[in-house]
Protein backbone atom coordinates (compact mmCIF):
# COMPACT_ATOMS: atom_id res chain seq x y z
CA UNK A 1 0.00 0.00 0.00
CA UNK A 2 3.05 2.26 0.32
CA UNK A 3 3.40 4.94 -2.37
CA UNK A 4 -0.31 5.05 -3.22
CA UNK A 5 -2.29 8.31 -2.93
CA UNK A 6 -5.04 8.03 -0.36
CA UNK A 7 -8.43 8.63 -1.94
CA UNK A 8 -10.90 10.20 0.46
CA UNK A 9 -14.27 8.55 0.77
CA UNK A 10 -17.47 10.39 -0.15
CA UNK A 11 -18.26 10.85 3.54
CA UNK A 12 -14.86 12.45 4.19
CA UNK A 13 -15.25 14.74 1.19
CA UNK A 14 -18.68 15.78 2.39
CA UNK A 15 -17.31 16.52 5.85
CA UNK A 16 -14.54 18.69 4.38
CA UNK A 17 -17.09 20.61 2.28
CA UNK A 18 -19.24 21.18 5.37
CA UNK A 19 -16.27 22.54 7.33
CA UNK A 20 -15.24 24.84 4.47
CA UNK A 21 -18.82 26.08 4.10
CA UNK A 22 -19.09 26.67 7.85
CA UNK A 23 -15.91 28.75 7.77
CA UNK A 24 -17.23 30.83 4.88
CA UNK A 25 -20.60 31.37 6.56
CA UNK A 26 -18.91 32.42 9.79
CA UNK A 27 -16.65 34.84 7.89
CA UNK A 28 -19.62 36.25 5.98
CA UNK A 29 -21.61 36.80 9.19
CA UNK A 30 -18.66 38.52 10.82
CA UNK A 31 -18.09 40.72 7.76
CA UNK A 32 -21.79 41.53 7.50
CA UNK A 33 -21.84 42.63 11.15
CA UNK A 34 -18.86 44.95 10.56
CA UNK A 35 -20.39 46.43 7.40
CA UNK A 36 -23.80 46.98 9.00
CA UNK A 37 -22.35 48.71 12.05
CA UNK A 38 -20.05 50.96 10.06
CA UNK A 39 -22.81 51.93 7.70
CA UNK A 40 -25.14 52.67 10.59
CA UNK A 41 -22.48 54.76 12.32
CA UNK A 42 -21.50 56.37 8.97
CA UNK A 43 -17.89 55.33 9.32
CA UNK A 44 -16.63 55.37 5.73
CA UNK A 45 -13.09 54.11 6.17
CA UNK A 46 -10.56 51.83 4.48
CA UNK A 47 -11.65 48.84 6.55
CA UNK A 48 -15.14 49.11 5.08
CA UNK A 49 -13.63 49.01 1.59
CA UNK A 50 -11.52 46.02 2.52
CA UNK A 51 -14.35 44.02 4.08
CA UNK A 52 -16.83 44.70 1.26
CA UNK A 53 -14.15 43.74 -1.29
CA UNK A 54 -13.67 40.38 0.42
CA UNK A 55 -17.42 39.78 0.41
CA UNK A 56 -17.83 40.79 -3.22
CA UNK A 57 -15.05 38.51 -4.40
CA UNK A 58 -17.13 35.66 -2.99
CA UNK A 59 -20.45 36.97 -4.33
CA UNK A 60 -20.41 39.95 -6.69
CA UNK A 61 -24.20 40.11 -7.10
CA UNK A 62 -24.83 41.75 -3.71
CA UNK A 63 -25.68 45.20 -5.09
CA UNK A 64 -25.99 46.68 -1.58
CA UNK A 65 -22.25 46.19 -1.07
CA UNK A 66 -21.51 48.08 -4.28
CA UNK A 67 -23.81 50.86 -3.07
CA UNK A 68 -21.85 51.01 0.18
CA UNK A 69 -18.56 51.24 -1.68
CA UNK A 70 -19.91 54.19 -3.67
CA UNK A 71 -20.92 55.83 -0.39
CA UNK A 72 -17.35 55.42 0.86
CA UNK A 73 -16.05 57.13 -2.28
CA UNK A 74 -18.48 60.02 -1.93
CA UNK A 75 -18.23 60.61 1.81
CA UNK A 76 -14.48 61.11 2.13
CA UNK A 77 -12.22 63.96 1.11
CA UNK A 78 -9.50 62.22 -0.85
CA UNK A 79 -6.48 63.78 -2.40
CA UNK A 80 -6.57 63.81 -6.18
CA UNK A 81 -3.86 61.15 -6.38
CA UNK A 82 -5.49 58.89 -3.76
CA UNK A 83 -8.90 59.22 -5.38
CA UNK A 84 -7.49 58.26 -8.77
CA UNK A 85 -5.74 55.23 -7.23
CA UNK A 86 -8.95 54.13 -5.52
CA UNK A 87 -10.82 54.33 -8.81
CA UNK A 88 -8.15 52.25 -10.53
CA UNK A 89 -8.37 49.71 -7.70
CA UNK A 90 -12.11 49.60 -8.21
CA UNK A 91 -11.64 48.88 -11.89
CA UNK A 92 -9.36 45.98 -10.97
CA UNK A 93 -11.92 44.69 -8.49
CA UNK A 94 -14.74 44.77 -11.04
CA UNK A 95 -12.51 43.00 -13.55
CA UNK A 96 -11.78 40.21 -11.05
CA UNK A 97 -15.49 39.88 -10.33
CA UNK A 98 -16.35 39.75 -14.02
CA UNK A 99 -13.95 36.85 -14.54
CA UNK A 100 -16.04 34.85 -12.07
CA UNK A 101 -19.42 36.32 -12.95
CA UNK A 102 -19.41 37.96 -16.39
CA UNK A 103 -23.20 38.51 -16.38
CA UNK A 104 -23.59 40.44 -13.15
CA UNK A 105 -25.75 43.55 -13.45
CA UNK A 106 -24.19 45.02 -10.31
CA UNK A 107 -20.59 44.70 -11.49
CA UNK A 108 -21.20 46.22 -14.91
CA UNK A 109 -23.11 49.07 -13.32
CA UNK A 110 -20.24 49.71 -10.92
CA UNK A 111 -17.80 49.78 -13.81
CA UNK A 112 -19.90 52.43 -15.58
CA UNK A 113 -20.02 54.46 -12.37
CA UNK A 114 -16.24 54.32 -11.95
CA UNK A 115 -15.48 55.18 -15.59
CA UNK A 116 -17.61 58.31 -15.38
CA UNK A 117 -15.50 59.50 -12.43
CA UNK A 118 -12.06 58.67 -13.77
CA UNK A 119 -10.10 61.93 -14.34
CA UNK A 120 -8.63 60.55 -17.58
CA UNK A 121 -10.78 57.58 -18.66
CA UNK A 122 -9.28 55.31 -21.28
CA UNK A 123 -12.35 54.65 -23.40
CA UNK A 124 -10.38 52.87 -26.11
CA UNK A 125 -9.03 50.39 -23.57
CA UNK A 126 -12.57 49.69 -22.37
CA UNK A 127 -13.67 49.16 -25.94
CA UNK A 128 -10.89 46.61 -26.34
CA UNK A 129 -12.03 44.90 -23.13
CA UNK A 130 -15.57 44.66 -24.51
CA UNK A 131 -14.24 43.05 -27.69
CA UNK A 132 -12.34 40.45 -25.64
CA UNK A 133 -15.39 39.69 -23.49
CA UNK A 134 -17.59 39.31 -26.56
CA UNK A 135 -15.07 36.98 -28.17
CA UNK A 136 -15.44 34.77 -25.09
CA UNK A 137 -19.25 35.02 -24.97
CA UNK A 138 -20.97 36.69 -27.91
CA UNK A 139 -24.34 36.57 -26.15
CA UNK A 140 -23.32 38.52 -23.05
CA UNK A 141 -25.92 41.27 -23.36
CA UNK A 142 -24.51 43.01 -20.25
CA UNK A 143 -21.29 43.54 -22.16
CA UNK A 144 -23.22 44.71 -25.24
CA UNK A 145 -24.98 47.32 -23.10
CA UNK A 146 -21.66 48.37 -21.57
CA UNK A 147 -20.18 48.64 -25.05
CA UNK A 148 -22.98 50.99 -26.09
CA UNK A 149 -22.18 53.15 -23.06
CA UNK A 150 -18.47 53.19 -23.93
CA UNK A 151 -19.13 53.92 -27.61
CA UNK A 152 -21.14 57.02 -26.71
CA UNK A 153 -18.43 58.27 -24.38
CA UNK A 154 -15.60 57.51 -26.80
CA UNK A 155 -17.32 59.19 -29.73
CA UNK A 156 -17.32 56.07 -31.89
CA UNK A 157 -19.51 56.58 -34.97
CA UNK A 158 -22.68 54.60 -35.64
CA UNK A 159 -21.13 53.50 -38.93
CA UNK A 160 -18.22 51.82 -37.13
CA UNK A 161 -20.58 50.06 -34.71
CA UNK A 162 -22.79 48.99 -37.58
CA UNK A 163 -19.79 47.33 -39.24
CA UNK A 164 -18.84 45.73 -35.92
CA UNK A 165 -22.32 44.21 -35.53
CA UNK A 166 -22.21 43.00 -39.15
CA UNK A 167 -18.89 41.25 -38.52
CA UNK A 168 -20.25 39.58 -35.40
CA UNK A 169 -23.41 38.41 -37.16
CA UNK A 170 -21.60 37.06 -40.19
CA UNK A 171 -19.26 35.17 -37.87
CA UNK A 172 -22.22 33.65 -36.06
CA UNK A 173 -25.85 34.05 -37.15
CA UNK A 174 -26.86 32.72 -33.73
CA UNK A 175 -25.62 35.85 -31.96
CA UNK A 176 -28.94 37.17 -30.61
CA UNK A 177 -27.34 40.07 -28.72
CA UNK A 178 -25.63 41.30 -31.87
CA UNK A 179 -28.92 41.26 -33.78
CA UNK A 180 -30.52 43.27 -31.00
CA UNK A 181 -27.58 45.71 -30.90
CA UNK A 182 -27.82 46.06 -34.67
CA UNK A 183 -31.51 47.00 -34.47
CA UNK A 184 -30.69 49.83 -32.08
CA UNK A 185 -27.92 51.18 -34.30
CA UNK A 186 -30.10 50.97 -37.41
CA UNK A 187 -32.87 52.88 -35.66
CA UNK A 188 -30.39 55.67 -34.87
CA UNK A 189 -28.94 55.72 -38.39
CA UNK A 190 -31.95 55.00 -40.57
CA UNK A 191 -35.02 55.53 -38.38
CA UNK A 192 -38.25 56.47 -40.14
CA UNK A 193 -41.52 58.13 -39.20
CA UNK A 194 -43.44 55.38 -41.00
CA UNK A 195 -45.46 53.09 -38.75
CA UNK A 196 -45.12 50.15 -41.11
CA UNK A 197 -41.34 49.77 -41.11
CA UNK A 198 -38.74 50.61 -38.43
CA UNK A 199 -36.03 51.87 -40.83
CA UNK A 200 -35.91 53.57 -44.23
CA UNK A 201 -36.97 51.54 -47.23
CA UNK A 202 -33.61 50.84 -48.93
CA UNK A 203 -31.96 49.66 -45.72
CA UNK A 204 -35.11 47.74 -44.81
CA UNK A 205 -34.88 45.69 -48.00
CA UNK A 206 -31.21 44.86 -47.35
CA UNK A 207 -31.95 43.75 -43.79
CA UNK A 208 -34.78 41.49 -44.98
CA UNK A 209 -32.36 39.77 -47.35
CA UNK A 210 -29.72 39.41 -44.65
CA UNK A 211 -32.08 37.95 -42.08
CA UNK A 212 -33.65 35.50 -44.55
CA UNK A 213 -30.19 34.23 -45.39
CA UNK A 214 -29.59 33.71 -41.66
CA UNK A 215 -32.90 31.90 -41.06
CA UNK A 216 -32.26 29.49 -43.93
CA UNK A 217 -28.69 28.86 -42.77
CA UNK A 218 -29.97 27.58 -39.43
CA UNK A 219 -33.78 27.33 -39.40
CA UNK A 220 -33.89 26.11 -35.80
CA UNK A 221 -31.94 28.98 -34.26
CA UNK A 222 -34.19 31.65 -32.74
CA UNK A 223 -31.87 34.68 -32.99
CA UNK A 224 -32.49 35.68 -36.60
CA UNK A 225 -36.19 34.82 -36.37
CA UNK A 226 -36.64 37.36 -33.56
CA UNK A 227 -34.86 39.97 -35.66
CA UNK A 228 -37.17 39.11 -38.54
CA UNK A 229 -40.14 39.78 -36.25
CA UNK A 230 -38.74 43.20 -35.41
CA UNK A 231 -38.53 44.00 -39.10
CA UNK A 232 -42.12 42.89 -39.74
CA UNK A 233 -43.78 44.42 -36.66
CA UNK A 234 -45.37 47.82 -36.75
CA UNK A 235 -43.18 50.52 -35.28
CA UNK A 236 -45.37 53.02 -33.40
CA UNK A 237 -43.18 55.09 -31.06
CA UNK A 238 -45.26 58.26 -30.84
CA UNK A 239 -48.75 58.88 -29.57
CA UNK A 240 -51.38 60.21 -31.96
CA UNK A 241 -55.07 60.92 -31.88
CA UNK A 242 -57.14 57.98 -33.13
CA UNK A 243 -60.70 59.17 -32.59
CA UNK A 244 -62.49 61.96 -30.77
CA UNK A 245 -66.09 62.96 -30.23
CA UNK A 246 -67.03 66.30 -28.67
CA UNK A 247 -70.61 66.95 -27.57
CA UNK A 248 -72.12 69.73 -25.50
CA UNK A 249 -71.94 67.75 -22.27
CA UNK A 250 -68.81 65.61 -22.70
CA UNK A 251 -65.69 64.82 -24.70
CA UNK A 252 -64.30 61.38 -25.54
CA UNK A 253 -60.75 61.06 -26.82
CA UNK A 254 -58.90 57.85 -27.75
CA UNK A 255 -55.13 57.94 -28.18
CA UNK A 256 -53.34 55.35 -30.29
CA UNK A 257 -49.85 54.54 -29.08
CA UNK A 258 -47.81 51.52 -28.02
CA UNK A 259 -45.42 53.11 -25.56
CA UNK A 260 -45.39 56.00 -23.14
CA UNK A 261 -42.47 58.32 -23.80
CA UNK A 262 -43.46 61.25 -21.58
CA UNK A 263 -46.59 62.58 -19.84
CA UNK A 264 -49.33 63.15 -22.39
CA UNK A 265 -50.47 66.77 -22.83
CA UNK A 266 -54.05 67.06 -24.07
CA UNK A 267 -56.06 70.25 -24.67
CA UNK A 268 -59.45 71.02 -26.22
CA UNK A 269 -60.13 74.24 -28.16
CA UNK A 270 -63.40 75.73 -29.42
CA UNK A 271 -62.96 78.73 -31.73
CA UNK A 272 -59.30 78.85 -30.64
CA UNK A 273 -60.28 79.25 -26.99
CA UNK A 274 -59.17 76.65 -24.45
CA UNK A 275 -61.98 74.66 -22.82
CA UNK A 276 -61.48 73.95 -19.12
CA UNK A 277 -61.36 70.15 -19.17
CA UNK A 278 -60.79 67.59 -16.42
CA UNK A 279 -59.99 64.28 -18.06
CA UNK A 280 -60.86 60.91 -16.54
CA UNK A 281 -58.19 58.41 -17.56
CA UNK A 282 -58.78 54.75 -18.42
CA UNK A 283 -57.31 52.31 -17.57
CA UNK A 284 -54.88 54.32 -15.42
CA UNK A 285 -52.89 57.54 -15.39
CA UNK A 286 -49.71 56.12 -16.89
CA UNK A 287 -51.09 54.06 -19.77
CA UNK A 288 -54.49 55.66 -20.41
CA UNK A 289 -55.54 55.57 -24.04
CA UNK A 290 -59.15 56.50 -23.30
CA UNK A 291 -59.87 59.94 -21.84
CA UNK A 292 -63.36 61.18 -20.97
CA UNK A 293 -64.39 64.62 -19.73
CA UNK A 294 -67.82 65.76 -18.55
CA UNK A 295 -68.29 69.52 -18.73
CA UNK A 296 -69.53 71.33 -15.65
CA UNK A 297 -71.12 73.90 -17.97
CA UNK A 298 -72.63 72.78 -21.27
CA UNK A 299 -70.91 74.02 -24.43
CA UNK A 300 -74.01 75.84 -25.64
CA UNK A 301 -72.51 77.29 -28.82
CA UNK A 302 -70.83 74.06 -29.92
CA UNK A 303 -73.31 73.47 -32.81
CA UNK A 304 -72.45 76.86 -34.28
CA UNK A 305 -68.71 76.81 -33.63
CA UNK A 306 -66.42 77.67 -36.52
CA UNK A 307 -63.59 75.46 -35.37
CA UNK A 308 -62.99 72.70 -32.83
CA UNK A 309 -59.52 71.24 -32.35
CA UNK A 310 -57.54 69.01 -30.04
CA UNK A 311 -53.87 69.48 -29.24
CA UNK A 312 -52.08 66.26 -28.33
CA UNK A 313 -48.47 66.84 -27.32
CA UNK A 314 -47.33 69.28 -30.04
CA UNK A 315 -49.77 68.21 -32.77
CA UNK A 316 -53.07 69.98 -33.43
CA UNK A 317 -55.96 67.94 -34.89
CA UNK A 318 -58.91 69.67 -36.55
CA UNK A 319 -62.34 68.10 -35.93
CA UNK A 320 -65.32 68.08 -38.33
CA UNK A 321 -68.96 68.55 -37.44
CA UNK A 322 -71.17 65.50 -38.03
CA UNK A 323 -74.93 65.99 -38.42
CA UNK A 324 -75.27 62.21 -38.14
CA UNK A 325 -73.54 62.08 -34.75
CA UNK A 326 -74.67 65.56 -33.68
CA UNK A 327 -71.12 66.10 -32.53
CA UNK A 328 -67.66 67.24 -33.61
CA UNK A 329 -65.56 64.21 -34.48
CA UNK A 330 -62.09 63.21 -35.58
CA UNK A 331 -61.17 59.88 -37.19
CA UNK A 332 -57.76 58.54 -38.12
CA UNK A 333 -58.30 56.05 -40.94
CA UNK A 334 -54.64 55.17 -41.52
CA UNK A 335 -55.31 51.61 -40.32
CA UNK A 336 -57.45 51.06 -43.41
CA UNK A 337 -54.56 51.49 -45.80
CA UNK A 338 -51.32 49.55 -46.03
CA UNK A 339 -48.17 51.35 -47.07
CA UNK A 340 -45.76 48.60 -48.13
CA UNK A 341 -43.48 49.68 -50.95
CA UNK A 342 -41.77 46.29 -51.18
CA UNK A 343 -44.64 43.84 -51.58
CA UNK A 344 -42.75 41.92 -54.26
CA UNK A 345 -39.88 41.23 -51.87
CA UNK A 346 -42.28 40.28 -49.07
CA UNK A 347 -44.16 37.93 -51.39
CA UNK A 348 -40.88 36.27 -52.42
CA UNK A 349 -40.01 35.78 -48.77
CA UNK A 350 -43.44 34.32 -48.11
CA UNK A 351 -42.93 31.78 -50.91
CA UNK A 352 -39.53 30.86 -49.51
CA UNK A 353 -40.83 30.36 -45.97
CA UNK A 354 -43.76 28.33 -47.27
CA UNK A 355 -41.24 26.07 -48.99
CA UNK A 356 -39.26 25.82 -45.78
CA UNK A 357 -42.46 24.82 -43.94
CA UNK A 358 -43.02 22.07 -46.49
CA UNK A 359 -39.46 20.79 -46.00
CA UNK A 360 -39.61 21.18 -42.21
CA UNK A 361 -43.30 20.94 -41.23
CA UNK A 362 -42.46 21.15 -37.51
CA UNK A 363 -40.53 24.41 -37.79
CA UNK A 364 -42.75 26.82 -35.86
CA UNK A 365 -40.68 29.86 -36.80
CA UNK A 366 -41.29 29.44 -40.53
CA UNK A 367 -45.03 29.09 -39.90
CA UNK A 368 -45.18 32.09 -37.56
CA UNK A 369 -43.11 34.28 -39.86
CA UNK A 370 -45.44 33.27 -42.69
CA UNK A 371 -48.33 34.57 -40.58
CA UNK A 372 -46.59 37.90 -40.01
CA UNK A 373 -45.72 38.24 -43.70
CA UNK A 374 -49.28 37.54 -44.83
CA UNK A 375 -50.59 40.01 -42.26
CA UNK A 376 -48.25 42.68 -43.61
CA UNK A 377 -48.76 41.99 -47.32
CA UNK A 378 -52.56 41.78 -47.45
CA UNK A 379 -54.48 40.95 -44.27
CA UNK A 380 -57.83 40.54 -46.02
CA UNK A 381 -56.50 38.39 -48.86
CA UNK A 382 -54.62 35.99 -46.57
CA UNK A 383 -57.06 36.09 -43.64
CA UNK A 384 -58.13 32.43 -43.83
CA UNK A 385 -54.55 31.25 -44.48
CA UNK A 386 -53.41 33.14 -41.39
CA UNK A 387 -56.01 31.41 -39.23
CA UNK A 388 -55.04 28.02 -40.71
CA UNK A 389 -51.37 28.66 -39.93
CA UNK A 390 -52.22 29.55 -36.34
CA UNK A 391 -54.24 26.36 -36.01
CA UNK A 392 -51.27 24.37 -37.28
CA UNK A 393 -48.94 26.19 -34.91
CA UNK A 394 -51.11 25.18 -31.94
CA UNK A 395 -50.47 21.56 -32.87
CA UNK A 396 -46.80 21.88 -33.85
CA UNK A 397 -45.92 23.97 -30.77
CA UNK A 398 -48.45 22.68 -28.26
CA UNK A 399 -46.65 24.19 -25.25
CA UNK A 400 -47.48 27.66 -26.59
CA UNK A 401 -50.96 26.93 -27.86
CA UNK A 402 -52.47 29.57 -25.56
CA UNK A 403 -50.20 32.20 -27.12
CA UNK A 404 -51.44 31.22 -30.59
CA UNK A 405 -55.04 31.32 -29.37
CA UNK A 406 -54.49 34.85 -28.09
CA UNK A 407 -52.85 35.83 -31.38
CA UNK A 408 -55.78 34.33 -33.25
CA UNK A 409 -58.13 36.41 -31.08
CA UNK A 410 -56.16 39.54 -31.89
CA UNK A 411 -56.42 38.95 -35.63
CA UNK A 412 -60.10 37.99 -35.49
CA UNK A 413 -61.04 41.19 -33.68
CA UNK A 414 -58.78 43.33 -35.85
CA UNK A 415 -60.35 41.90 -39.00
CA UNK A 416 -63.87 42.56 -37.70
CA UNK A 417 -62.95 46.12 -36.77
CA UNK A 418 -61.31 46.84 -40.12
CA UNK A 419 -64.36 45.57 -41.99
CA UNK A 420 -66.59 47.75 -39.81
CA UNK A 421 -64.42 50.85 -40.23
CA UNK A 422 -64.42 50.44 -44.00
CA UNK A 423 -68.23 50.58 -44.00
CA UNK A 424 -68.36 53.77 -41.93
CA UNK A 425 -68.77 57.11 -43.63
CA UNK A 426 -66.19 59.80 -42.87
CA UNK A 427 -68.50 61.45 -40.33
CA UNK A 428 -69.89 58.27 -38.74
CA UNK A 429 -68.83 56.27 -35.69
CA UNK A 430 -70.42 52.83 -35.29
CA UNK A 431 -72.00 52.19 -31.89
CA UNK A 432 -72.53 48.40 -32.07
CA UNK A 433 -70.31 45.38 -32.57
CA UNK A 434 -71.04 41.65 -32.52
CA UNK A 435 -68.05 39.46 -31.63
CA UNK A 436 -70.03 36.48 -30.39
CA UNK A 437 -69.13 32.87 -31.13
CA UNK A 438 -65.55 33.57 -32.22
CA UNK A 439 -63.89 31.57 -29.43
CA UNK A 440 -61.93 34.65 -28.34
CA UNK A 441 -59.51 34.21 -25.44
CA UNK A 442 -58.39 37.82 -25.11
CA UNK A 443 -59.33 41.35 -26.17
CA UNK A 444 -56.30 43.06 -27.68
CA UNK A 445 -56.27 46.79 -28.45
CA UNK A 446 -59.32 47.27 -26.26
CA UNK A 447 -59.12 51.07 -26.63
CA UNK A 448 -60.73 50.56 -30.05
CA UNK A 449 -63.92 49.56 -28.18
CA UNK A 450 -64.27 52.91 -26.44
CA UNK A 451 -67.13 54.26 -28.62
CA UNK A 452 -69.37 51.19 -28.64
CA UNK A 453 -72.71 51.40 -26.84
CA UNK A 454 -73.75 47.79 -27.54
CA UNK A 455 -71.22 44.94 -27.41
CA UNK A 456 -71.94 41.24 -27.84
CA UNK A 457 -69.10 39.03 -26.57
CA UNK A 458 -71.21 35.94 -25.99
CA UNK A 459 -69.91 32.40 -26.60
CA UNK A 460 -66.21 33.15 -26.19
CA UNK A 461 -63.53 32.26 -23.61
CA UNK A 462 -62.97 35.59 -21.89
CA UNK A 463 -63.01 34.32 -18.31
CA UNK A 464 -59.52 35.76 -17.72
CA UNK A 465 -60.03 39.00 -19.62
CA UNK A 466 -62.67 40.91 -17.65
CA UNK A 467 -60.23 43.67 -16.72
CA UNK A 468 -59.85 44.45 -20.44
CA UNK A 469 -63.46 45.65 -20.55
CA UNK A 470 -62.56 48.85 -18.70
CA UNK A 471 -62.57 50.93 -21.90
CA UNK A 472 -66.28 50.14 -22.50
CA UNK A 473 -67.25 53.28 -20.63
CA UNK A 474 -69.91 54.19 -23.23
CA UNK A 475 -71.37 50.70 -23.27
CA UNK A 476 -75.08 50.51 -22.41
CA UNK A 477 -75.74 46.88 -23.34
CA UNK A 478 -73.15 44.12 -22.87
CA UNK A 479 -73.36 40.36 -23.30
CA UNK A 480 -70.85 37.98 -21.72
CA UNK A 481 -73.04 34.90 -21.86
CA UNK A 482 -71.38 31.47 -22.28
CA UNK A 483 -67.84 32.63 -21.50
CA UNK A 484 -66.94 30.16 -18.77
CA UNK A 485 -66.91 32.94 -16.14
CA UNK A 486 -66.30 31.63 -12.63
CA UNK A 487 -65.82 35.01 -10.93
CA UNK A 488 -66.63 38.70 -11.37
CA UNK A 489 -63.75 39.80 -9.19
CA UNK A 490 -62.04 41.72 -12.00
CA UNK A 491 -65.16 43.07 -13.68
CA UNK A 492 -64.61 46.83 -14.09
CA UNK A 493 -67.09 49.57 -13.26
CA UNK A 494 -68.86 50.66 -16.45
CA UNK A 495 -70.75 53.82 -15.54
CA UNK A 496 -73.30 53.77 -18.40
CA UNK A 497 -74.13 50.06 -18.29
CA UNK A 498 -77.90 49.36 -18.26
CA UNK A 499 -78.21 45.80 -19.58
CA UNK A 500 -75.77 42.98 -18.77
CA UNK A 501 -76.08 39.32 -19.74
CA UNK A 502 -74.02 36.82 -17.75
CA UNK A 503 -76.18 33.89 -18.75
CA UNK A 504 -74.83 30.32 -18.90
CA UNK A 505 -71.60 30.81 -16.93
CA UNK A 506 -70.20 29.27 -13.74
CA UNK A 507 -70.75 32.09 -11.26
CA UNK A 508 -71.19 31.03 -7.62
CA UNK A 509 -70.63 34.15 -5.49
CA UNK A 510 -73.69 36.13 -4.36
CA UNK A 511 -71.35 38.73 -2.90
CA UNK A 512 -69.89 39.42 -6.35
CA UNK A 513 -73.37 39.79 -7.84
CA UNK A 514 -74.33 42.24 -5.08
CA UNK A 515 -71.12 44.23 -5.56
CA UNK A 516 -71.70 44.43 -9.30
CA UNK A 517 -75.22 45.83 -8.76
CA UNK A 518 -73.96 48.31 -6.18
CA UNK A 519 -71.22 49.58 -8.52
CA UNK A 520 -73.49 50.03 -11.54
CA UNK A 521 -76.08 52.62 -10.56
CA UNK A 522 -77.69 52.72 -14.03
CA UNK A 523 -78.11 48.94 -14.32
CA UNK A 524 -81.69 48.02 -15.23
CA UNK A 525 -81.45 44.39 -16.31
CA UNK A 526 -79.08 41.63 -15.20
CA UNK A 527 -79.44 38.17 -16.76
CA UNK A 528 -77.72 35.46 -14.69
CA UNK A 529 -79.75 32.46 -15.79
CA UNK A 530 -78.01 29.07 -15.87
CA UNK A 531 -75.45 29.98 -13.20
CA UNK A 532 -75.04 28.08 -9.90
CA UNK A 533 -75.43 31.40 -8.04
CA UNK A 534 -79.11 31.64 -9.06
CA UNK A 535 -80.06 29.28 -6.22
CA UNK A 536 -78.46 31.57 -3.64
CA UNK A 537 -79.69 35.01 -4.76
CA UNK A 538 -81.73 36.97 -2.21
CA UNK A 539 -84.03 39.14 -4.34
CA UNK A 540 -85.21 41.12 -1.32
CA UNK A 541 -81.66 42.25 -0.65
CA UNK A 542 -81.15 43.04 -4.35
CA UNK A 543 -84.24 45.25 -4.38
CA UNK A 544 -82.98 47.08 -1.31
CA UNK A 545 -79.73 47.87 -3.11
CA UNK A 546 -81.27 48.83 -6.46
CA UNK A 547 -85.03 48.73 -6.84
CA UNK A 548 -84.94 49.46 -10.57
CA UNK A 549 -82.83 46.45 -11.57
CA UNK A 550 -84.51 43.36 -13.04
CA UNK A 551 -82.59 40.17 -12.26
CA UNK A 552 -83.37 37.23 -14.52
CA UNK A 553 -82.90 33.96 -12.65
CA UNK A 554 -84.87 31.48 -14.77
Amino acid sequence: MHGRVKVRTTAEQEEIRKREKAIKVAQYKADFTVVSKKRKDKIWDDELLSVTMRMLLNNSDIYTLWNIRRQVFENNKWSEEDYKQLLENEMSLTEQCLRENPKSYSVWHQRCWVMERMPEPDWKKELSLCAKCLNIDERNFHCWDYREFIVQKAGISNEEEFEFSTTKILNNFSNYSSWHYRSRILTKMFGTTSEEIPIVDDRYREELDLVMNATFTDPNDTSAWFYQRWLLDKCVTTCKLWRAQIKKDKAIVVIDNNIVIKPILLSLFVNDETVDTQWQLHPDEKFAKLRIAKFANLLQDLDHANQVSIKLQETVYQLSYSELENAWIYKDNSNLYKENSNDNQLNEQLKSYNQLSEMEPNNKWALLTGVLLMKKIDFKKFYNDILNNLSTLSKVDNLRKNYYKDLRSKFLVEYKLLEMWKEESDLEIQSRIDLSGLDLTKLHDNHYFSFFEEVNLGANQLENSLNQLLTLQRCIKLSLSSNGLISLKHFPTLYNLEVLSLRNNKLTSTKEIVNLIQQHKKLKKLDIRNNPVCKEIDMVKIQEINSQVEVCLQ
